[in-house]
């Protein structure tokens, strides 16, 4: 997620038809039909929807500082050979001038985009879904694996680089956070890398980064994309499963069985590595404590708008609950 700052930099080009200035102008590199972008959503990237002679496509951008224009087309390659393994993925489209990332400078700083066409389908909250959608989930990670065993890409980032990244913005006053660390890192060290347990993962195969269609499930948002053990996707992934809690990861669950069994059937793995599930989730909190603390900097003011206060208090739990389970993990 994007500091706060910036989400409101970029909230106060929108109208209240969605409209955006900043939109509309980043898009004048790729063609579209002229006003039809509209808002969907800021998160760690704004997304903008908008159509291209009536077929509707997805706008994606993000600050120069947030994310590094060759990060994007890493991310773009490692969508192509996914492609070309028979997983079906969000499509990138190239730009009037041939690019698949477009890096502009507007008043509101220096951006880099990215378009893809829409997927049409349905999605699911994990409270609707049934154990043949779990199976047919774990299905779709499973193949995903299956395919990253064979990328050789470079550029996108490793589970060295995050931890790296959590030391320098984790201010040392969080001393439970940087001990976790430490114990993660030394844990971590220990597990095998082969070409078998690790690789490119999406980072993010939860439930809102996939799309039912006609055809199967399609996964779209691989903008966190890391080199990571593959076990680790699957602890991200079913998060929402356990509550988000690591005490509460249990390998019994008929929803995890459907989920693994749907799995197993693209790739093998080990007890092992399901036995890892807890380390990775503590792992992903971690990681997603740096970026909260980046998103708290600044605390609202009370004449701002009603989003920004409620969003800066449920952040703020959601870190001390983190901070919470650090001191236990690391007692």
């Amino acid at each position: 997620m994007m500091p706060l700052s910036l989400m409101k930099a970029i909230d106060a080009t929108i109208a209240n038809t969605g409209e955006s200035t900043l939109a509309n102008q980043l898009l004048t590199a790729w063609s579209h039909d002229p006003g039809s972008a509209r808002f969907f959503r800021t998160s760690a990237n704004a997304v903008f929807t908008f159509t291209q002679a009536g077929c509707s496509h997805i706008l994606r951008f993000n600050y120069d500082d947030e994310r590094r224009a060759d990060y994007i087309g890493a991310e773009i390659d490692y969508l192509q050979h996914l492609s070309r393994a028979g997983v079906s993925v969000a499509r990138p489209v190239r730009s009037l001038a041939g690019r698949y990332v477009e890096t502009m400078d507007t008043a509101q700083g220096r951006f880099h985009s990215v378009v893809f066409e829409a997927v049409s389908g349905q999605q699911f909250d994990i409270d609707d879904l049934t154990l043949d959608g779990f199976r047919q989930w774990g299905q779709t990670l499973g193949k995903l694996h299956a395919a990253a065993q064979s990328y050789l890409g470079v550029g996108r980032p490793t589970w060295q680089n995050h931890l790296t990244w959590a030391t320098e913005n984790i201010p040392v006053s969080e001393r439970a956070a940087h001990d976790t660390i430490a114990k993660l890192g030394t844990q971590l060290d220990a597990l095998p890398v082969t070409a078998d347990t690790f690789g490119l993962i999406h980072f993010d195969f939860e439930l809102d980064n996939l799309i039912w269609t006609d055809q199967g499930l399609t996964a779209i948002d691989f903008d966190d994309s890391a080199w990571y053990w593959f076990a680790a996707d699957i602890a991200f992934a079913l998060r929402d499963l356990f509550d988000d809690e690591v005490t509460k990861i249990s390998s019994s669950s008929e929803p995890f069985q459907a989920f693994m069994a749907g799995y197993r059937t693209e790739r093998a793995i080990t007890s092992e590595e399901i036995e890892q599930l807890p380390l990775f989730l503590q792992l992903n909190h971690l990681i997603a404590f740096a970026q909260l603390l980046r998103t708290l900097e600044v605390v609202p003011h009370p004449e701002e708008p009603e989003w920004i206060p409620a969003l800066w208090q449920k952040i703020a739990r959601i870190a001390q609950n983190y901070r919470t389970e650090f001191i236990k993990f690391t007692q």
